[in-house]
């Protein structure tokens, strides 16, 4: 199933950058449009392929023994990054290089904060380690 859908994914995208290329030239803003519906169905594609790959994690997990929860900030982190850096080269190829910067920064302090409570936990258990 994962070969077929990724066949689906590289024929989406080099359609969408094909088309997104004859647009910009005759219709610049409109390219953006496109980029924006291949960014959908790409997502669509690839949604059932990541819930499945979490449930697999989840079941390795279960299987050693560790806690679920200590997977999930990891999976903030992961989702949090790769929305900031697909929403930053949208804006870089809207020309808006400057609001690329400060949502790649806005990433940044999202996945901090998703991150701090297991590292606080961490400490906790270190410092029961030392005492």
């Amino acid at each position: 199933m994962s070969g077929q859908v990724a066949v689906k994914i590289l024929l989406t995208a080099a359609t969408a950058v094909i088309c997104g290329q004859v647009i910009k030239g005759k219709t610049p803003a409109l390219a953006l449009t496109v980029s924006l519906a291949a960014i959908a169905v790409l997502t669509g594609l690839v949604w059932p392929l990541a819930q499945a790959l979490w449930r697999q994690i989840g079941g390795l997990l279960e299987g050693s023994g560790l806690d679920k929860t200590l997977l999930l900030p990891l999976a903030k982190v992961l989702a949090i990054t790769q929305i900031t850096r697909v929403t930053a080269e949208l804006c870089r190829d809207a020309g808006e290089r400057g609001l690329a910067a400060k949502l790649e920064f806005c990433g940044a302090v999202a996945s901090t904060l998703c991150v701090l409570p297991l590292a606080e936990q961490a400490l906790r258990l270190i410092g029961t380690l030392g005492a």
